[in-house]
């Protein structure tokens, strides 16, 4: 898996990993964030690399319809882009609406 698609999957996991099993937030977490592999994941829960492969894959694919229903990385993406824009080179207002970005993202 490229590293592009890990850091997509960890952002997808932070924004709505609440909202996958504990069981499935955990075995992503470990093989995506921890860099563990398929048969270390396997060994910890006492089940198959294929079940571990499934569960990924399943949890992948709950995180990516959330974000394609609800899309609050891609409104914080547009949203920063807009901020970086409209501030152009003035850091003193760069810094406010920074502020007031993290305060939003809560």
């Amino acid at each position: 898996m490229e590293i592009q698609d890990r850091v997509k999957i960890s952002s997808l996991l932070s924004e709505y990993g609440a909202l996958l099993t504990e069981k499935q937030r955990k075995m992503l977490s470990d093989y995506i964030e921890l860099d563990m592999s398929l048969f270390e994941v396997a060994e910890q829960y006492g089940i198959t690399r294929q079940a571990v492969l499934d569960a990924i894959k399943h949890a992948v694919s709950s995180l990516t319809n959330f974000e394609e229903k609800i899309g609050k990385i891609a409104l914080k993406e547009k949203l920063s882009d807009a901020l970086s824009a409209a501030v152009g080179e003035d850091e003193a207002l760069a810094a406010k609406l920074k502020t007031v970005f993290e305060i939003l993202e809560g």
